[in-house]
């Protein structure tokens, strides 16, 4: 019993560091991909409140991430990475070697490299422009106004038949008198007795009941191809 356990109390031994050690390994891995995330986000917004050019030095992120790491006496290198050269971007490169306490390899220690790439934040006033121009929104074939809303009252019309002498004296939604539409009336006089349509919102009678002025066609399209329509009153903001 002795002699196994000679045998076998070193080859434990030697598991249970080799355990211990690549669970150290796994801890500082953490610490620094840790630390290059959080300097990585907050060179990024560094960047777009000042933008200035001592902050794109990685002397400067070097210094960071060193206040970050929780791992004493962990030297990290940022040499190789590469800060605002190409389209606002950032790539932090972390390089940094963790020495073996028993000898398996000739160098005595390990060497790692972890990498954080992002963008840095440049405002968003330009990304808010492109969302705004594809904003879809709805318009009509005859209409010069573009709607945000597919149940805008504008859009939907509640159409009612009356006689033309009675429209002198009616109102509507708005407080506003009913005129002859341009499209079915033009010069025609309708008599007293006649049968004319209109709508709630409208400010047009209609001699036509498949009058263009009545009838709604509604399409959905992006905001930047309404060319010269205005925004509704009621839904268009």
């Amino acid at each position: 019993m002795t002699v196994e356990a000679a045998l076998v109390l070193p080859v434990f031994l030697f598991a249970m560091l080799l355990t211990a050690y690549l669970g150290l390994l796994a801890r500082c891995q953490d610490e620094v991909q840790w630390a290059l995330t959080r300097v990585a986000r907050e060179a990024s917004a560094e960047y777009g409140a000042e933008g200035n050019a001592l902050l794109k030095t990685p002397v400067y992120y070097q210094t960071k991430i060193n206040a970050c790491l929780g791992v004493k006496g962990l030297a990290v290198s940022l040499l190789e990475s590469s800060l605002f050269q190409q389209n606002d971007e950032i790539d932090l490169v972390a390089v940094y070697q963790v020495k073996i306490p028993f000898r398996l390899i000739p160098a005595g220690f390990c060497r790692f490299r972890q990498r954080v790439h992002t963008r840095a934040f440049t405002g968003v006033e330009r990304r808010r422009g492109v969302e705004e121009e594809d904003t879809i929104v709805y318009i009509t074939e005859t209409g010069r106004v573009y709607h945000r809303e597919r149940d805008c009252t504008y859009l939907r019309l509640s159409v009612s038949q009356m006689k033309y002498g009675d429209t002198a004296s009616l109102r509507n939604e708005s407080g506003g008198k009913y005129r002859p539409c341009e499209r079915c009336v033009k010069n025609i006089v309708p008599a007293g007795g006649d049968q004319v349509w209109i709508t709630n919102f409208g400010d047009r009678y209609h001699v036509i009941r498949s009058c263009s002025g009545i009838k709604r066609n509604i399409k959905k399209v992006a905001l930047s191809k309404t060319g010269k329509r205005t925004p509704c009153s009621k839904c268009g903001g």
